[in-house]
């Protein structure tokens, strides 16, 4: 038996008293949590210097936020409906506070690795309840202009973190990205005590069953693994244990994951029946693959301009604005897209500008200049802004409104956790690809000697031209750069012809799951067409 879910517009009253602060403090939230995602991809480069990390290290510096933000995001909302969502929202902050100024004190990559983690559990509890906090402040039509607010602030936090990263790069040091987090987090605490009353979360009907404490637990087990044995395969190999091993926990959790998910129904944090209305699917998938070919692509990119091209972070954040002032000047027309075409030709449309943009960055070579990407950073930032704002209409607006917040929570957890395979995926065919150019036969030919054959592979993989070029001996010196420069450029060149085959099966799903009419037929998800 189905259910029409449409429902005549409710009466729209004025927004709740303190909106304007809540909108204001959940804004700068998004601003903040959002804007650490991008901005320490900047700062990579330094970051290795300092504390002498390697490709894996830098890897999880990027891996840890996202990671646990993405495994956490879903338990965060769901506890956030037992014990406030203001509550939550203040400890989250207040952690992820206290996150950055372990960050920027951290002493080594290990430490850093484990503050962004904790950043990450703070990022969590905050996005998690920003959203349900503005969506019960606000009304109708004025809930909608607050949201676009709220997710405009964050769009824009992602398109200038490599800019605001190279500022604070060049101008102080890699530390103070997080230091800055510091006064920032501490008005929004204060204004979010002093001015945003309490939420009505208590007078709202408790969640059927207990919190589920084992969707939590599965979950997060089985994003650790994959996430883990894709990062360290290329350095250990595919088929080591410490590879190996993860990457089948991993996907044996998301199996139990999911039938566990299927028995509890109702009190699921993560209630797979959703996934049975096409145009849903299609939104889990666009969102997870659209953050892998763009922020996946983006640590490797700034490792190039930096590392090979020897820019200042300040430089490489500027030259990086060929996309992100694109996002910018784009995303607010994006209504206009909708108007004029399907969702799903929007979403194909935007995919597959990307796609080209990608397959023109697949030409870079060893000797060109960074102007070689212009073409394809602009429709990269084309692109992104066509497709990523009507990702979250779709998601919500193909299920029974009851069920809109979960619906919402699920498609967010796809954009970090995107970002972190996008990151661990690309590093694998990044370090494949050098290794293979500058294996010991090559490198043999090119006098380096034995015990240096994997160092100077390692510094390529991390960008660490100059601190190669100071370790080589005077002979074998430019021979082994220009290869150095070559490999570089070899694998990120294989990492956009990847990406844009990923972009191009994207657009191929988005005309195939995302179809209008599932937005005036939206059933409950046991009664939705298979």
């Amino acid at each position: 038996m189905t259910q029409d879910v449409r429902q005549e517009p409710a009466a729209e009253t004025g927004p709740a008293a303190g909106s304007g602060w809540l909108l204001a403090m959940t804004s700068l939230a998004a601003v903040l949590m959002t804007l650490d995602i991008t901005v320490v991809n900047v700062a990579l480069p330094e970051v290795a210097a300092d504390l002498d990390a390697g490709l894996t290290g830098l890897q999880w510096v990027v891996n840890a936020y996202t990671l646990a933000f993405a495994a956490l995001l879903l338990p965060a909302g769901a506890l956030s409906d037992r014990i406030g969502r203001r509550s939550m929202f203040l400890t989250g902050v207040a952690v992820f506070t206290a996150a950055s100024a372990g960050c920027g004190a951290a002493p080594g990559v290990g430490t850093l690795i484990a503050c962004r983690a904790v950043q990450g559990l703070g990022g969590a509890m905050v996005m998690s309840t920003a959203l349900a906090l503005i969506a019960g402040a606000y009304e109708s039509r004025r809930r909608q202009s607050a949201i676009g607010m709220f997710s405009a602030a964050g769009g824009v936090a992602a398109a200038l973190g490599p800019l605001v990263g190279g500022a604070v790069v060049e101008g102080l040091d890699w530390r103070w990205i997080f230091y800055l987090n510091l006064p920032v987090g501490v008005l929004i605490l204060v204004g979010t005590v002093l001015r945003v009353p309490g939420d009505r979360t208590g007078q709202l009907p408790r969640p059927e069953g207990r919190f589920d404490l084992g969707g939590l637990l599965l979950a997060a087990g089985a994003l650790l693994g994959l996430n883990y044995g894709l990062v360290t395969g290329p350095e250990d190999g595919w088929t080591s244990a410490s590879a190996l091993l993860p990457l089948v926990a991993g996907a044996l959790l998301v199996a139990a994951f999911t039938a566990w998910e299927v028995k509890r129904r109702d009190a699921a944090m993560f209630d797979v029946r959703l996934l049975r209305v096409p145009s849903f699917t299609g939104a889990i998938v666009l969102s997870f693959v659209c953050r892998v070919v763009s922020f996946g692509v983006l640590p490797y990119l700034i490792l190039w301009l930096s590392g090979m091209l020897g820019y200042s972070p300040l430089g490489t954040g500027l030259r990086l604005l060929a996309m992100t002032a694109f996002i910018m000047l784009v995303a607010p027309f994006s209504g206009l897209f909708l108007k004029l075409m399907p969702t799903r030709g929007v979403m194909a449309l935007g995919t597959g500008i990307t796609a080209v943009g990608l397959l023109t960055m697949a030409r870079v070579g060893p000797d060109d200049s960074w102007l070689v990407m212009l073409p394809g950073l602009v429709l990269l930032g084309i692109g992104g802004a066509i497709a990523f704002p009507p990702l979250m209409g779709i998601a919500v607006g193909v299920v029974p409104p009851e069920r809109a917040g979960m619906a919402s929570g699920m498609t967010n957890t796809f954009f970090p956790l995107g970002t972190a395979a996008g990151v661990a995926a690309f590093g694998a065919v990044f370090s494949t690809r050098i290794d293979n150019d500058l294996d010991d036969a090559r490198l043999a030919a090119l006098n380096v000697p034995e015990g240096m054959r994997q160092q100077v592979r390692d510094a390529v993989a991390a960008g660490q031209f100059g601190q190669l070029e100071r370790a080589l001996p005077t002979a074998a010196r430019e021979p082994v750069l220009d290869a150095a420069r070559s490999a570089l450029t070899g694998g990120l060149a294989t990492i956009c012809l990847a990406a844009a085959v990923v972009s191009l099966l994207a657009a191929l799903a988005s005309w195939t799951l995302i179809r209008d009419r599932d937005q005036l037929t939206a059933k409950e998800p046991a009664d939705a067409p298979a």
